[in-house]
């Protein structure tokens, strides 16, 4: 490259064509390749970048054969004029490279504390993963950057996020590099030192087996201010006990880090219009925006109330309540075969489960009904038990009506048998008075026949439950 004159400034260097670069003065502006994208961004030329946006917008976004995007190179060498326009052209933060890094990460890399709080605030998943399992902490931590640990702690990022190789967390590795300003960090915020990898070393062992004794020392005691470990005088079976608490909370700990709110190879959409945006149905964003539906009021959506909004066609309301299922199922968001048949098995269990709802409120009218029948039973059942005892009733008091009225029969043959001109005067007293007594008690029985057979009388049983189990 020839040597540059010293009236040369920043701006007129990042202006001249890449035959500069190449040490070809010679070749004339028109024939040389101009900075691209990727380069103007990494090197700070905002006018450059400004040139090319204009032009194409869809630039923002851009990959290179390495996946970066102008987003990334600026976030790695920190020109945030540069990010500050990106983000206004629209350029977005989820993107990532082959590896899995989104700029987010990049920044975190590269330590820049500022960056990564306007990535944030732009919108960046904190919990977003790369190839490795790994989320902006585990990049921060591992490069040190106790400044952009920090802000990551202060906007509430996953602690105990685990790698599912390993099982390694944020404060596992912190220990395994000895950092004790890292390690203190973390704990002040509740990482947890119970978890173990899957070899089954927590973060003290490993700060331990790597010789940093006062990290480890650093670790043991605050898992013992959290809850004091049984001892051994406290017998196996405690130790026992405690071992199988950690365990639990290990494996509940590992299935909330093992699904993380954004898939590997999705990113969920911060707002409805880009959600639309990847589903296809651009389009319907006005017949939300004159409803004032914004992403949250979307995804508590059914079907029933997208037809009410005024979206007839069945297609757009399939992916609009697949795509609701899949948010709050933290599945991607993707429209290939395996996504549609996931979607017709989602479909089918909600139709399973309406039917299931239906079943179940049946089988509730259903013991209602019983429930009400019994009750009528047990009515019935007590009617009947007293008609019963009424009719035994009445078929005693028959009985000694028949007796009364055999004796009263007696005493008029008695009195019949007797000629007329041979009166007894000793023996007509005592009939007269034996059947005076014997109508009067055929006139008692029959006096209480018809009472017991009056239907103008209320009836009913006192009690059901006494009268059924006298049944």
């Amino acid at each position: 490259m020839s040597e540059l004159e010293e009236t040369w400034t920043e701006k007129s260097f990042y202006d001249k064509p890449l035959k500069v670069w190449l040490g070809n003065e010679d070749c004339n502006d028109d024939g040389c390749l101009q900075l691209d994208v990727f380069t103007a961004a990494s090197i700070g030329c905002l006018d450059r970048v400004k040139e090319i946006i204009r032009q194409d917008k869809s630039m923002c976004d851009k990959k290179n054969s390495s996946g970066w995007t102008a987003l990334m190179y600026a976030a790695h060498y920190g020109h945030m004029d540069i990010i500050d326009f990106l983000l206004e052209s629209k350029a977005s933060v989820h993107v990532r490279n082959h590896h899995g890094c989104n700029a987010l990460m990049v920044a975190a890399v590269c330590g820049n504390d500022t960056i990564v709080e306007i990535l944030i605030k732009a919108g960046s998943i904190l919990e977003t993963r790369d190839n490795r399992d790994w989320t902006a902490l585990f990049h921060a931590v591992c490069t040190g950057y106790h400044n952009v640990v920090a802000l990551l702690l202060k906007h509430r990022v996953n602690l105990n996020s685990c790698e599912r190789a390993t099982g390694m967390t944020p404060l596992m590795y912190a220990a395994k590099m000895g950092d004790i300003g890292l390690v203190k960090a973390l704990l002040q915020k509740g990482a947890a030192t119970s978890l173990t990898t899957h070899q089954g070393h927590t973060a003290a062992r490993i700060a331990q087996d790597a010789g940093f004794y006062e990290v480890a020392a650093a670790i043991t005691q605050c898992g013992l201010q959290v809850g004091s470990a049984p001892s051994l005088y406290d017998g196996p079976a405690a130790i026992e006990a405690r071992r199988t608490d950690q365990q639990a909370n290990q494996r509940t700990s590992r299935s909330n880090s093992t699904t993380p709110s954004v898939d590997n190879t999705n990113v969920q959409p911060t707002d409805l219009e880009t959600l639309l945006g990847q589903l296809g149905l651009s389009s319907y964003m006005n017949v939300f925006r004159e409803q004032d539906v914004d992403l949250q009021v979307f995804l508590t959506l059914t079907d029933q109330d997208l037809k009410e909004c005024g979206i007839q066609k069945l297609g757009p309301r399939r992916k609009m309540t697949s795509a609701i299922a899949r948010w709050h199922s933290n599945a991607p968001l993707r429209s290939d075969v395996e996504c549609a048949y996931a979607d017709k098995l989602e479909v089918e269990m909600q139709e399973l489960g309406m039917k299931l709802a239906e079943a179940m409120k049946t089988l509730k009218q259903t013991k209602t009904q019983v429930s009400q029948e019994n009750d009528l039973r047990v009515v019935t059942e007590g009617w009947v038990v007293e008609a019963r005892g009424r009719l035994q009733e009445c078929h005693q008091r028959g009985q000694l009506l028949m007796s009364h009225i055999s004796t009263v029969q007696q005493c008029v043959s008695i009195l019949s048998s007797q000629p007329p001109s041979v009166p007894s005067p000793l023996m007509q007293p005592a009939i007269y008075s034996t059947l005076r007594e014997n109508i009067t008690h055929i006139t008692g029985q029959t006096e209480a026949i018809l009472a017991l057979t009056d239907p103008s009388t209320p009836r009913g049983p006192r009690s059901p439950l006494l009268t059924r189990k006298t049944l």
